[in-house]
């Protein structure tokens, strides 16, 4: 199921990096948690900058030199402030999967960062003091999978992983009720599910992926035009421009020339 899954952050592809004088270390998880974390990484920063995130419906753990936080499902974009230069490291979950590792309503904490006294016994002081006791990646890596896999309690949930499934292979377009339908579940049953899972209802996390394909495209192919936009499942070119602002708070064409640095342009 999560193999469909594609999340797109233009922040971290080789342009958006060198715009906003980044490097990246990258990792993908041991077997036992290949189906819940989708990768762990280290962003090392030459000096203060923003650090642009876009909603991609997964959860995530930042973990700085500072402190740890969990940061829930975004709806719109956003800026994480990088104040100082130095390595992060991070932790990415695919949709729904931090049930697995919390007792959590992932609902709570929607479009919002929230650090280790959100979950008082959740072992974050333990996990941010063992990582940066070591100074290599792989090293951090290590000690992250064996914090997770001692916290990992797998939850099984096969029409919510359908579900799951359905919308990454239509991208985003299948109807909520054909959806509904099709896992035998109230279109009701399936938004109370969604949200408690990811923090968005059905129709709203939909909106997420068909919107991560359409940035995909479009970042990656700049010569498509907009007029395709049938072909990514929308209506019409305005109702395509109009969810990417809601989503992106930008144009496309505006949106994109900040992660492209002069080299590029």
């Amino acid at each position: 199921m999560n193999e469909l899954f594609r999340p797109f952050q233009p922040t971290i592809t080789e342009t958006g990096l060198n715009n906003f004088g980044l490097s990246l270390k990258y990792s993908y998880p041991c077997r036992a948690l290949k189906e819940v974390v989708h990768s762990y990484l280290q962003i090392r920063a030459e000096r203060p900058t923003p650090y642009p995130v876009i909603p991609d419906g997964c959860q995530s753990i930042f973990i700085s030199p500072q402190g740890s936080m969990i940061g829930g499902a975004q709806l719109r974009a956003c800026d994480i402030k990088i104040m100082e230069a130095g390595e992060y490291f991070g932790i990415r979950f695919y949709p729904g999967a931090l049930r697995h590792f919390f007792d959590l309503d992932v609902s709570e904490i929607t479009s919002q960062f929230v650090d280790e006294k959100f979950l008082p016994r959740c072992g974050f002081g333990e996990l941010h003091n063992n990582i940066y006791q070591y100074q290599h990646f792989g090293e951090r890596v290590d000690v992250c999978e064996t914090w997770l896999l001692k916290n990992y309690k797998p939850q099984s949930s096969l029409q919510f992983d359908q579900a799951l499934g359905l919308i990454y292979q239509s991208l985003g377009n299948m109807r909520i009720s054909q959806l509904a339908d099709s896992i035998g579940w109230s279109t009701r049953h399936l938004n109370r599910i969604f949200q408690r899972q990811t923090g968005l209802n059905t129709k709203t996390f939909s909106q997420v992926i068909r919107i991560q394909n359409v940035c995909r495209q479009l970042y990656l192919t700049p010569e498509k035009s907009l007029k395709t936009a049938l072909e990514m499942g929308f209506f019409d070119q305005p109702h395509l421009i109009k969810d990417f602002k809601k989503h992106l708070l930008s144009n496309p064409g505006d949106f994109f020339d900040r992660f492209r640095s002069d080299l590029y342009n």
